[in-house]
């Protein structure tokens, strides 16, 4: 009777968890992407075309190319946050 009765009550638990909602803004939902160059070590010759990019810190470059730049010559861990100027 007892394990019955902890296997309904953990049953239950679980059901309410479920069920609760968090309510989150749309803004706080940040995904990044890796850039195309993640595995480069060169420095790579960029175009000149413009096709800017949002980086994870905070910079517009003006295409993923020159984010690949960035990463390689700060060896920081910089990804795409989004297309387009931050």
């Amino acid at each position: 009777m007892a394990v019955r009765l902890w296997v309904v009550t953990l049953a239950l638990a679980a059901f309410l968890l479920v069920e609760t909602e968090v309510a989150v803004s749309a803004e706080e939902l940040v995904f990044s992407r890796m850039a195309f160059c993640e595995h480069m070590t060169e420095p790579p010759n960029c175009p000149k075309t413009f096709n800017p990019v949002c980086g994870t810190d905070g910079v517009t470059y003006a295409s993923e190319c020159f984010l690949c730049l960035a990463r390689i010559e700060t060896k920081q861990d910089i990804q795409i946050i989004k297309d387009g100027k931050c």
